[in-house]
């Protein structure tokens, strides 16, 4: 599946992935399982984490033609929402 068609669960599941490479962990199905079920990794519906990864990357997001665009001067993704464009591009960014 492409990045721009990620939604849910399996945006969520690919930025526990990212999140894990960016810590030094080894992400596990377990793990994520475990979690999401818990109420964590919900990385697409978390209102804080939007502005860590707009400071993070220097991600600009706008709203046009009733969708998000998050870019930066390396890319840019759509989203229903700024969280998902965000998520979408820094996934994009970091493939």
């Amino acid at each position: 599946m492409k990045t721009s068609e990620l939604t849910g669960r399996a945006l969520d599941y690919a930025m526990y992935k990212h999140a894990c490479k960016v810590s030094g962990k080894n992400p596990t199905d377990a793990e994520f399982d475990q979690g999401y079920k818990s109420g964590q990794f919900h990385f697409h519906q978390d209102k804080a984490l939007l502005l860590d990864l707009v400071e993070t990357y220097k991600i600009n997001t706008q709203y046009l033609a009733q969708e998000w665009l998050a870019s930066t001067a390396q890319g840019s993704s759509w989203g229903e929402t700024p969280l998902v464009a965000v998520c979408r591009l820094v996934l994009t960014l970091n493939r």
